[in-house]
């Protein structure tokens, strides 16, 4: 599989990679954001805290929308240029219509709205899986405290 992906893009799949990891951390840091002003609206001695507590909650979660969207730019970038000298070199039987400069500019967008489909849904994917494993870990006696 490493072979497919050619040496120039293995970097950007890697940071791609780690910027969904970090979307997902800011969405975790978001949810404890939210859980604490829920838990603390009312409640007179954390006051206080709460408008700082908001202004983390929009800084998660903006970052986390932020990552995601940057995966994705991440995930396009490393690819060739067109198809290789092997495929360039052999007779071409069939040839294709030839499409409009709209509907390059739509293919792009569409695959770039798709990449950043794929990246939301796997920083969601790693948020399940950390809170899975911590609810193990929890479970078998190993906590953070």
């Amino acid at each position: 599989m490493l072979q497919s992906l050619g040496r120039n893009r293995l970097p950007w799949l890697i940071l791609a990679i780690a910027l969904m990891l970090a979307s997902a951390i800011c969405g975790l840091l978001n949810m404890d954001a939210v859980g604490k002003i829920s838990g603390w609206i009312g409640l007179h001695e954390y006051e206080g805290f709460v408008p700082r507590l908001q202004w983390y909650a929009r800084l998660w979660s903006s970052l986390a929308v932020i990552f995601a969207f940057l995966a994705a730019l991440l995930l396009g970038l490393g690819k060739g240029a067109g198809p290789s000298h092997d495929e360039t070199s052999r007779a071409s039987v069939i040839t294709g219509p030839e499409v409009s400069h709209e509907w390059t500019t739509v293919t792009g967008i569409l695959t770039y709205l798709l990449r950043v489909a794929i990246c939301g849904f796997a920083s969601w994917a790693f948020i399940v899986v950390f809170i899975m494993v911590v609810s193990l870990l929890e479970k078998l006696g190993v906590g953070a405290h």
